[in-house]
């Protein structure tokens, strides 16, 4: 329900309005301020004029009269409050790039005279922040504290300058009612990469068991009865180098533990499962160790151990076994207390009904499903999660349930999306999202189902500033070469295996699609027989094809097939992460099939990419669609940090041969 508006004076005319919104522009316009808003009208009243200078963002409420008579009493502290209100539920939508925006509220007094210029007298109020409770009673008490500007053809009036009280910050529930005011920014902000890569409570269980290893291993080679360490009587150099070696070494540990999808959450709860691969996660650790320890003797040092080898052992395998212990500790606790972000689907249907088993089948992204609010009254249908309500009534259902975030799961929304609701819902902080969104968010890819293009033209992401291209290239030439360098051995011993196994050239040259269509001849070390296409034409490759050669077998598991790639990354046909390149003919013939496929040539192909770490080798139709999914994702979400991330996930990728074929 709207707020009442405080009475018009009786000699208040339209044009008498709109003219004094005009002229109190004017005068905030030449003191530097620019008019953001005229006119805004809220559930809490209407703005006449929002201007901002900076970060200061001010509503003004414009006071006019004909003759005598002072319009700045027209103004109540009630109506000054229920502004203060509006502008700070609007504030985040008209400056969303200020994270907390200086605010005020100002009254401009205006009287007209028949054959004058108008007299314009400005009001400032005292400054405040969202959050910081309400500023000090209007200046109207204490005067205008400065003049109006000159304004060709206003009047001006001076007046003293006093100073007024500030404002004093509030404290408790009056705080924390203020801050929840704050309205969030108009377009959903992308997911940070820890959203996109790391869910906030993987990100939790990892950081803790990087704190528990350490700690484990520190007491365990310092403590009787394995070490004794004197922390009190050490010097400062060795006992910063001890805390960095047990510090290494957790490192290692939770690698070993990346390695055995340990990190995977339905892995990790797998009470079945997770003895198992503990055990081989310790026996990775310490073959890792015993590698570093025979390459870089002098790299660990731990003072409280006589001797070093058989105590470490034993203090890594009692560190795993206290791994399973918080493991389980870890997961019971979220689960006893439902520590997850309350999300309501608003949908109906079996859309809503599968985004609640959606977001109830992946509790690490940290989201706590609360219930359905139906968009459809007359639906009577049975769901799996509560139905909390209808959507007309979706503000009330929010307080009631302290719902944080809305998911909109609706496949037609025309006359259906209950548009004012969700605004206020906005307003009053609530997250509302798309459908889409959360399911990028949990699975890591597109959905391509009932994909609106519109969704793609205006939702964030798929942005490639110069910048970014620039830090992209030059990471792309800095590590192909070094990888050129080290891997030369390699190759090297690549080429002999190759021509001693089977006839034919020792490179392999075929062509590919680039970025925009463009072709290029890829190169790679052959690992099938010279004429493998000569009678069959382009065809997938399958499992335990017949064309490849047995060393071609080996060189694909360990992907060093791929090492000449990086010749045409410095070439700039491709880049190291991206989207796997295709050849023409599968670039058409699935170009037909698939919807959006001609997007993956808008950024370079890439040696390794996100597809490839997430799914198996790609060898049909359905399977070219799902590496779409990611492939998309990807270029949306594409960052020199995004691409970090899957650099360090093909190493196990290559490590443990997946994918491979």
């Amino acid at each position: 329900m709207r707020s009442p508006r405080t009475p018009r004076s009786p000699d208040h005319r339209p044009g008498l309005g709109r003219a004094g919104e005009a002229a109190a522009a004017e005068l905030y316009g030449r003191d530097g301020f620019t008019v953001v808003a005229r006119n805004l009208r809220t559930t809490l009243g209407e703005l006449d004029l929002v201007v901002r200078r900076r970060d200061l963002l001010v509503a003004v409420e414009v006071k006019t009269r004909r003759g005598v008579g002072a319009p700045e009493r027209a103004v109540d502290d009630a109506e000054l409050a229920r502004r203060r209100d509006a502008l700070i539920a609007v504030a985040r939508v008209l400056a969303p790039e200020l994270a907390r925006p200086r605010l005020r509220i100002d009254v401009v007094a205006v009287r007209w005279f028949d054959e004058s210029p108008p007299e314009v007298r400005a009001f400032p109020g005292a400054e405040f922040r969202p959050g910081r409770g309400p500023p000090a009673p209007w200046h109207r008490r204490c005067g205008p504290t400065r003049d109006a500007a000159e304004v060709p053809a206003v009047r001006r009036t001076p007046a003293p300058r006093r100073r007024c009280p500030q404002p004093r910050p509030r404290f408790g529930k009056a705080a924390r009612a203020a801050d929840k005011q704050i309205a969030p920014s108009p377009n959903p902000p992308m997911a940070t990469l820890a959203q996109q890569i790391i869910p906030k409570r993987k990100l939790m269980l990892i950081a803790s068991e990087t704190l528990l290893l350490s700690a484990i291993i520190a007491a365990g080679t310092s403590l009787p009865p394995l070490g004794a360490f004197d922390f009190a009587a050490a010097e400062q150099a060795s006992l910063i180098r001890m805390l960095l070696s047990c510090l290494t070494v957790g490192i290692l540990c939770q690698a070993s533990l990346s390695y055995n999808d340990l990190y995977d959450w339905n892995l990790s709860q797998n009470r079945s499962e997770l003895p198992n691969r503990l055990l081989h996660s310790g026996g990775y650790a310490l073959v890792m160790l015993s590698a570093l320890v025979f390459v870089f003797p002098g790299l660990f040092h731990f003072p409280g151990l006589r001797v070093q080898t058989w105590p470490l052992i034993l203090v890594v395998l009692v560190a795993f076994l206290l791994v399973y212990a918080w493991r389980w500790g870890f997961h019971w606790f979220f689960y006893k207390w439902n520590f997850g972000e309350r999300v309501a689907i608003l949908g109906h249907g079996a859309i809503a009904d599968e985004t609640a088993q959606l977001i109830r089948s992946h509790p690490v992204s940290g989201f706590e499903v609360v219930g359905l609010i139906r968009s459809d009254p007359t639906d009577t249908r049975t769901y799996t999660t509560d139905v909390l309500g209808d959507q007309s009534h979706v503000r009330d259902l929010v307080d009631e349930h302290r719902i944080a975030r809305i998911v909109v799961a609706l496949s037609d929304r025309r006359g259906k999306l209950p548009v004012n609701e969700l605004l206020m819902c906005r307003l009053a902080g609530v997250k509302v999202e798309e459908r889409e969104m959360m399911y990028e968010r949990i699975h890591g890819k597109i959905a391509l189902e009932g994909l609106r293009p519109s969704y793609l033209i205006f939702g964030a992401g798929f942005s490639q500033p110069p910048a970014a291209i620039a830090i992209k290239r030059t990471l792309d030439i800095l590590v192909s070469a070094v990888g050129l360098i080290v891997s030369l051995p390699i190759s090297l011993l690549a080429v002999l295996l190759i021509k001693l196994d089977s006839r034919g050239p020792v490179f392999f040259r075929q062509p590919r699609v680039g970025q925009d269509g463009v072709q290029f001849n890829v190169l790679k070390f052959r690992t099938m027989r010279h004429d493998a296409e000569k009678q069959t034409g382009p065809v997938w490759a399958k499992a335990n094809d017949d064309r490849i050669t047995r060393v071609g077998r080996v060189l694909r598991v360990t992907r060093i097939d791929e090492i000449p790639q990086m010749l045409n990354v410095l070439a700039g046909h491709m880049s190291f992460v991206g989207p796997r390149p295709e050849r023409p003919f599968f670039v058409e013939e699935l170009s037909q099939k698939i919807d959006f496929y001609p997007l993956r040539l808008t950024v370079k192909p890439g040696i390794t990419g996100w597809a490839q770490v997430r799914h198996s080798y790609g060898a049909s139709v359905e399977d070219a669609k799902e590496k779409l999914r990611y492939d998309l994702y990807y270029i949306k979400n594409m960052s020199p940090l995004f691409d970090l991330n899957i650099i360090l996930r093909t190493v196990g990728v290559v490590l443990f041969g997946k994918g491979a074929r």
